[in-house]
């Protein structure tokens, strides 16, 4: 959702016990707390379902679509291909064979090329049933004949369900098999009335296509998208100030995103947009980096983030002895935090339970001790934000019991 990352992410300014342990601890968990002093360049970080609510039904469908809608996503992202006789289509692969049925329907047309197939023919295909068939824990009946969108379409769709609040994202997927591919994506934008929406995004990893965006529709904010190592020994601050001259944002892989990243892209006024995030622990670690927005398979799962208060930093141990331990962590606004401890990796025998607040006045670290442990043992130990469905997970081991020295 559209929420300011909160005080959370000022940097920690520790100067004395007990706050300087929790740094300590944290380094000492590879957590470089000075990370907190970055900022989203916008005020909202927002929540992009990357091809609709894709870990949930079968990609780039009005069925996903409107489960990520449902899910309270900012924007419905979705990828172009064209087909043979010019029509745009919301579609992932340069082919039809991962995500329809055209292998069972057109046997003789290998290697099933989008753009060997009119749209009268891919109108006829099922783009549903095959997710029904890979993940049949998450089979739904609906998803059975789901046809593949044109951009139109998928576009009209999106403004009806989202009551107009729900933004397009949209990449042109290698536009150079594809001529006019642009012209095409500024004419349906004209005629669907969201070429001056705010809440529109394009995007490719063609810089090229995202000039030629730019050119024929100067309001229109792009992002340039860069994967694996297209930025491994690049000047970033030089690279980015250059791309500025049309860009409005970067969308990096996630495994590109570092702190010095973030830094570069907001001294050069560019959004950042990390891809594809899907597990809690990675959202996480990339909103205090202080990225913009995240593209996600799981829409709720971010949704869930940025609704409410939840553990940024941390958690981490210290102060171990041999029959007690204190654990620390750091939040992103005023909230309780349950901290649990047990012998058990599953929390389900011997468990220990202490509960404390965040808030403001203690810059949203919070602490516990638990006392009366074992010695010379392994313990586990979670910790959450009530509010929040994320949890953090660690272990520690208890000292030896001291002993007597001998007279």
């Amino acid at each position: 959702m559209k929420k300011c990352l909160l005080a959370g992410l000022v940097c920690l300014s520790i100067t004395a016990s007990p706050y300087s342990v929790f740094a300590q601890s944290l380094q000492s968990t590879k957590i470089n707390y000075r990370q907190m002093a970055l900022r989203p360049i916008s005020t909202d970080v927002i929540v992009i379902a990357h091809r609709g609510a894709s870990a949930y039904g079968p990609e780039n469908t009005l069925a996903t679509y409107k489960q990520a809608i449902l899910m309270k996503a900012d924007y419905i992202e979705l990828d172009l291909q064209m087909t043979k006789d010019g029509h745009l289509i919301a579609m992932h692969d340069e082919t039809l064979a991962r995500t329809t049925n055209a292998k069972k329907l057109f046997p003789n047309r290998p290697p099933w090329r989008v753009n060997d197939f009119s749209l009268e023919e891919i109108r006829r295909l099922d783009a549903g049933s095959w997710f029904n068939q890979i993940y049949p824990a998450k089979a739904k009946t609906e998803y059975i004949g789901q046809h593949v969108p044109t951009l139109e379409e998928a576009i009209k769709f999106v403004k009806k369900h989202g009551n107009g609040k729900v933004g397009i994202y949209i990449e042109t997927k290698t536009p150079s098999l594809y001529q006019g591919m642009e012209e095409k994506v500024i004419e349906i934008l004209k005629k669907t009335q969201v070429l001056d929406d705010r809440n529109l995004f394009l995007e490719s990893f063609n810089e090229q296509s995202l000039r030629k965006l730019k050119s024929l529709a100067p309001k229109v904010k792009v992002i340039q998208l860069y994967k694996g190592r297209t930025l491994a020994g690049r000047n970033l601050h030089q690279e980015f100030k250059r791309i500025s001259e049309y860009a409005s944002g970067i969308g990096p892989n996630k495994g590109l995103v570092s702190r010095k990243l973030i830094k570069a892209a907001h001294q050069n006024y560019l959004l950042v947009h990390p891809w594809t995030v899907d597990s809690q622990s990675d959202m996480v670690s990339l909103l205090s980096l202080g990225v913009d927005g995240e593209f996600t398979n799981t829409a709720d799962q971010l949704v869930d983030l940025l609704e409410k208060p939840f553990i940024s930093h941390g958690a981490a141990n210290g102060h171990i002895t041999n029959s007690s331990a204190i654990l620390w962590a750091r939040t992103n606004g005023d909230t309780r935090v349950q901290f649990e401890v047990s012998t058990d990796s599953q929390f389900k025998t011997n468990l220990l339970v202490r509960t404390s607040h965040s808030d403001d006045h203690h810059d949203f670290i919070v602490s516990v001790e638990f006392v009366g442990l074992k010695p010379d043992t392994k313990y586990y130990y979670r910790a959450h934000a009530v509010s929040s469905q994320y949890h953090v997970t660690g272990s520690f081991q208890t000292e030896p019991e001291k002993t007597a020295k001998s007279q």
